[in-house]
């Protein structure tokens, strides 16, 4: 009864705080949209856990206590990255120095052992297994390997430790993994499923990229107006039923999956590039002059044209054609895509595989 106690004692109050902090990495990951930033705030809570854990520990000796600080190092490492698990490792080595006594260095040393144990964990054992409760349970044992260190204990401590708290310490690791384990997967899972559906209602499922609603929004979001003048592309591609009824479709989606990284490849990484329908891309360039933009449309109309594309072990031939238009301000979507659509209409009148001219004198 006693052990069973000091396990509760050991384990409520420390994780009934991450419990509740693990809610909190869901808003978070909301937003907060770089990863490390992520990590490191999580590494910033965890490491606050390990602090909690050792203001509850169980005295076996003067300067020797035991609490469950690793089980939070080790989680920390083994789901937020190197970064937040050094940074939890940071705060919880920082706590025990505070503290003191016989047992420091053995202390930082069972931190140091958790964290390389949740690197481990992360590289090599959760990739290869897809059984959630068993990646947790074999995270909890290598996490709690920690307590072998008891060996270097001298006698009687070593006999008080081994037969006394370690058990309690493996039994705390073992349920406060579980929890903590449980919670950060489903939030992540839940996470993962909403940027699924997010991508779903603003990608283009062929070739990720923007589809006609997402680039209408990017498009309105450019609330301020252009420093210098703002360009928008229609991109064609040249006789694409033909490539379809020759080729076939696969070899169709195909070309028009090459083309997109084509022409991406041509872009500045902030540029707007949607496939609004079937064969039709649409470009928007920002903060450039008439003639930037037009040296933009050709690199891309160059690039598809410059070498064949291979499908599904065919080779096609395949061109664009593109219409252009520029303002000096900022006209409504539908404004500007009309200019640029009937630019691309007298590029295709022209011959294709070209870009429309004629609406550059309006510029």
């Amino acid at each position: 009864m006693t052990g069973l106690m000091e396990t509760l004692i050991l384990l409520i109050e420390p994780t009934a705080l991450a419990v509740m902090l693990v809610y909190a990495y869901s808003l978070i990951n909301r937003s907060v949209r770089a990863t490390l930033s992520v990590n490191l705030v999580m590494g910033l809570i965890f490491g606050l856990a390990t602090i909690v854990a050792m203001s509850s520990p169980i005295f076996i000796a003067d300067g020797v206590v035991i609490d469950i600080r690793n089980l939070f190092v080790g989680v920390a490492s083994a789901y937020f990255g190197f970064a937040g698990g050094l940074l939890a490792l940071l705060i919880g080595c920082l706590a025990r120095f505070s503290i003191g006594g016989t047992g420091m260095m053995l202390g930082f040393a069972g931190m140091i052992a958790a964290f390389v144990m949740g690197q481990l964990w992360s590289k090599y054992v959760q990739p290869r297994i897809s059984d959630d409760q068993k990646s947790a349970a074999i995270l909890s044992a290598m996490i709690s390997t920690y307590v072998l260190l008891g060996a270097f204990l001298p006698e009687p401590l070593r006999t008080t430790f081994f037969y006394e708290a370690a058990p309690t310490l493996i039994v705390a690791n073992f349920a406060g993994c579980f929890i903590l384990c449980n919670l950060i997967t489903r939030e992540q899972r839940l996470l993962r499923e909403t940027n699924e559906l997010v991508n779903a209602a603003r990608l283009d499922p062929l070739t990720k990229l923007h589809n006609r609603n997402s680039a209408v929004a990017a498009y309105n979001a450019l609330t301020d107006p252009p420093a210098i003048g703002v360009a928008m592309l229609c991109i064609d591609v040249d006789k694409f039923k033909t490539i379809n009824d020759t080729h076939g479709h696969l070899a169709g989606d195909g070309v028009l999956v090459n083309i997109a990284k084509r022409v991406a490849s041509c872009l500045r990484s902030h540029d707007i590039f949607a496939r609004m329908s079937g064969d039709e891309f649409l470009v928007v360039l920002h903060d450039l002059t008439n003639q930037q933009a037009r040296a933009v449309a050709e690199r891309c109309r160059k690039s598809v044209q410059d070498a064949p594309i291979v499908c599904d072990g065919k080779v096609v031939e395949a061109s664009i054609s593109i219409g252009l238009a520029w303002s000096r301000d900022l006209p409504g979507f539908e404004t500007l895509r009309a200019q640029a659509d009937g630019a691309l209409y007298e590029a295709k009148e022209q011959g294709r595989d070209r870009v429309g001219e004629w609406l550059m004198q309006m510029a």
